[in-house]
């Protein structure tokens, strides 16, 4: 039985969510979450039934480890006959025409796609790779060009975050107002050299060079593009966000460039925010010179990318609309959990849809942002509190801030966890 439940581990590490649903829908099985969540619920029923139990699955499957390993089997053949190429249409040996057809299709192996970058400039696989979470990048990187830890211990790696996001999916949603088109100089990673003999930190001086083609300078000329700096700090407690070194000086080209506006010696607190200064006008056709100096011992992240600004409703539509959102339904029981009180299946022995341990509760309908009654009740799915903020206003304070944190619990996140809340959205349109 070892051996059926590894080759089938094998077989499904192929497949696509389409195909693991497939498997699942003839199981009877749930075909919701992630793909490694849907490949442990198929090798579920290939262990033992106490790991049946243990998943709730194995009073609702009647099917054996056999008639399971068959239906995988039988999809992963079907992938192979849709993936081998149409035979009539290409030119064949003899011993190719008349070799028998499972023995053409088993020759077939998908393989993964791996994609490398790293800020180190290499592309080699090691042991120690870190994946980007994001559907439309998941780059590998190296943990140790990614991964700083707070306080360096010898023989101890870094610990590894429950979510990873590369540096330019970092950027894209620290400031959702920019656009990425290009990247005339790819992300350069700033790292200290230690300190000197007194324990301050020593003066540090990076110089490169970019290009920038004719097309590029002809594109950042136009009033939505512009031709920015960016630097992120690689351990940042607050992902999604811009910030530059303590007594950071810049210079594009033999002009300088102011960086920041808070005093060089201050640290950038928790819901600070920094920001990337615009280079157009420094720049020029063909090859840039770019100096960053800095006295700061922490590792920093730095680049120049070609940037299209984007509008207040150009982002406001990148915010689901309420039907494409949270049903209210599932709106509906978070507001019973806060109040207490729980949803239906979790008190099956009450009688009442909701079950009162309030006489009542206040609900302030004015945005904590503009002091106005809200239009659309906007809040971060993460938050677990009732609390809405006027979803219009939100987003124009964040054009001028790009702080996407919660007015009312305070914790940051980023644009795709904004939402329309279905719930007291109803209430403000009455």
């Amino acid at each position: 039985m070892a051996d059926l439940a590894s080759s089938c581990k094998d077989k499904l590490a192929y497949f696509r969510i389409k195909e693991l649903k497939d498997i699942l829908h003839q199981l009877g099985l749930p075909k919701q979450g992630k793909k490694q969540d849907l490949i442990d619920r198929v090798l579920a029923l290939l262990s033992d039934e106490q790991g049946q139990r243990h998943h709730g699955w194995g009073r609702k499957n009647s099917f054996t480890k056999e008639a399971v390993a068959k239906i995988v089997d039988d999809i992963y053949r079907k992938m192979q006959i849709q993936s081998a190429p149409d035979l009539a249409t290409r030119s064949h040996t003899g011993s190719d025409l008349f070799r028998p057809k499972d023995e053409v299709n088993d020759s077939f192996q998908p393989q993964p796609v791996t994609k490398v970058r790293c800020i180190c400039d290499s592309k080699l696989l090691n042991d120690n790779m870190i994946q980007c979470e994001d559907d439309r990048c998941h780059v590998w990187q190296h943990m140790s060009c990614v991964l700083v830890p707070d306080k360096p211990t010898e023989g101890v790696g870094p610990e590894v975050p429950p979510h990873f996001y590369c540096e330019l999916c970092r950027l894209s949603r620290a400031d959702p107002f920019w656009v990425t088109t290009g990247n005339p100089l790819p992300p350069l990673k700033f790292m200290s050299s230690g300190v000197a003999n007194d324990g301050t930190s020593v003066l540090q001086t990076v110089e490169k060079t970019f290009q920038l083609s004719r097309a590029d300078r002809e594109t950042v000329q136009r009033s939505e593009y512009d031709l920015q700096v960016w630097c992120i700090l690689m351990n940042d407690k607050v992902q999604f966000r811009m910030q530059w070194p303590q007594y950071a000086e810049l210079e594009v080209n033999g002009f300088a460039v102011r960086v920041v506006t808070r005093p060089g010696s201050q640290l950038l607190g928790i819901n600070g925010r920094d920001d990337g200064p615009l280079i157009t006008t420094c720049s020029r056709e063909g090859t840039n010179k770019i100096c960053l100096r800095r006295v700061d011992n922490r590792t920093f992240c730095f680049g120049v990318r070609v940037a299209k600004r984007r509008s207040v409703p150009q982002v406001l539509n990148l915010v689901p609309k309420e039907a494409e959102g949270e049903s209210f339904e599932d709106a509906l029981t978070r507001v019973r959990r806060c109040l207490g009180g729980g949803d239906t299946a979790e008190n099956a022995d009450s009688d009442s849809d909701l079950e009162v341990v309030t006489e009542s509760v206040t609900v302030n309908l004015r945005c904590p942002n503009s002091g106005s009654r809200m239009k659309t009740a906007g809040r971060f799915k993460p938050c677990i509190h009732m609390g809405c903020f006027d979803l219009d206003t939100f987003v124009e304070l964040n054009q001028r801030s790009r702080k996407w944190q919660c007015p009312i619990c305070l914790k940051n996140y980023s644009l795709e966890n904004l939402m329309i809340d279905p719930y007291f959205n109803r209430i403000t349109s009455l």
